[in-house]
């Protein structure tokens, strides 16, 4: 069965997408929705779907950042961007590589998208994004943000204020997310998939449901027998698994 995700920063909006697809495509099974470029992370690395509609803005990381920590990964979704764009301004995308549906969404060209996503499936075509369009689609996206560059970290009856460039990676430890720097381990209540959307997607990406790594901290990637990917990163002994959904982004290196 084929699978997918919606991630909408409008709940209602999200609902209507999985209410249209159920009666369009009855054999699609969309396992979650999402409301946030965080949720749709953690989504992607929890069920690796066959399918992702994202809203090209969200609060925090907008569906283009999403799409540029997974396209090209072994388990990448198809990216199908939402917008509330008009067609005058995305005339120019008609290429495919990353479809698009405009809000609100209409049957009829939903079942053009639906089209194309079967044949893509049917035929194994790979999931590369063309990197022209994509430009294209950042562009008219773009907004200026601000981003998390300080954390408060509880530490018994203080708190240690660490700036995110010092933190190796985040890893989710139960209730609570460990903030690891090179002499220290630190702890935020803060879950993953919230501290996305408040970080720079340039400087941190997901590798794993469970782990947010530094960029500017890997030393090496590495790769074992059976091919699962890990990241060693400067000042810890710790390899960071990295999940079949976001090994694309380590083939630029």
């Amino acid at each position: 069965m084929t699978t997918a995700i919606i991630c909408d920063d409008e709940p209602r909006l999200a609902e209507a997408l999985r209410d249209l697809l159920k009666t369009a495509w009855p054999e699609l099974d969309v396992l979650a929705l999402g409301h946030s470029g965080g949720d749709a992370l953690g989504l992607i690395a929890e069920h690796e779907p066959d399918i992702a509609f994202l809203d090209i803005r969200m609060s925090g990381l907008s569906g283009l950042d999403v799409a540029r920590q997974v396209v090209n990964s072994d388990a990448a979704p198809r990216i199908i961007i939402v917008t509330a764009y008009d067609q005058h301004a995305i005339e120019a995308f008609e290429a495919r590589a990353v479809d698009y549906l405009l809000k609100p969404v209409k049957a009829e060209r939903l079942a053009e998208t639906i089209n194309r996503l079967k044949t893509s499936i049917n035929a194994g075509a790979p999931t590369a994004v063309d990197q022209k369009l994509f430009e294209a689609l950042r562009q008219i996206s773009s907004v200026e943000r601000k981003f998390l560059r300080w954390l408060n970290c509880g530490q018994g009856s203080e708190i240690d204020v660490i700036a995110t460039g010092e933190v190796l990676f985040f890893q989710s430890r139960d209730k609570y997310t460990a903030v690891i720097t090179a002499n220290k381990e630190r702890y935020v209540r803060t879950p993953i998939r919230d501290l996305l959307n408040e970080l720079d997607p340039d400087e941190f990406w997901q590798v794993h449901r469970s782990s947010v790594i530094r960029v500017a901290a890997i030393e090496r990637v590495m790769k074992d027998d059976v091919g699962r990917m890990r990241v060693k990163l400067r000042g810890t002994n710790e390899l960071v698994p990295v999940s079949a959904a976001f090994t694309g982004r380590f083939r630029q290196m």
